[in-house]
């Protein structure tokens, strides 16, 4: 097995960025290419990069640092964890996620329509006004700990997704697309609230 690299205090490009290394506190300068990482991981680092457009990111953890209104649209994500960034209003939009974990993230706005994902998670992240539109899913997404007040959830088909230990006062969604969703009891007299249906 090879041993990590530990790289700290540095300012690189992200052309140069390598597998086995952690980088800590460095800062990375823009790169005109499309961004490949693989087994790497970034540690309280910050970024000049807003574009991460038609990136691959394979067995990558990221935590601490900032992203505000970032591009990541048809990006593929597999392995990845990802944990205490701040993601607000990021665009993801037709991007492909696998065995990821999204982990005290700020995703606030933040666009995830016409996804493909596959096992993955968004662990006490706040999702307010977020958008899961036309998103395909395959076995299950949860949302345990996360704030999903004002998410759009409209034609994505909900089997395999888990709520029930998110949060959210009002959300939309498909109601001809909820077959196979996993809420609470609470939460499922919360939907049947919204669609206008009254329990006597």
């Amino acid at each position: 097995m090879t041993d990590t690299i530990i790289v700290e205090g540095q300012t690189l490009s992200l052309d140069d960025v390598e597998p086995d290394h952690h980088y800590v506190k460095c800062h990375f300068t823009v790169s005109n290419a499309p961004i490949r990482l693989m087994d790497v991981s970034f540690d309280h680092c910050t970024f000049d990069q807003t574009n991460f457009d038609n990136g691959d990111f394979s067995r990558v953890t990221w935590t601490h640092s900032q992203f505000l209104n970032a591009t990541w649209r048809e990006t593929s994500w597999f392995d990845c964890n990802l944990k205490s960034l701040q993601l607000a209003g990021s665009d993801f939009s037709e991007s492909v996620m696998k065995n990821t974990t999204f982990d005290a993230c700020k995703l606030t706005y933040a666009n995830f329509s016409e996804m493909r994902v596959e096992n993955s998670k968004f662990l006490n992240c706040d999702l307010l006004e977020s958008a899961f539109q036309a998103v395909r899913a395959k076995k299950t997404v949860k949302f345990d700990g996360s704030r999903l007040t004002g998410a759009d959830f409209v034609e994505t088909r909900l089997k395999g997704f888990d709520w029930h230990e998110a949060e959210f006062d009002t959300l939309s969604m498909s109601a001809n697309l909820a077959s196979g969703l996993v809420v609470s009891q609470y939460q499922a007299a919360q939907l049947i609230g919204m669609f206008g249906i009254e329990v006597k």
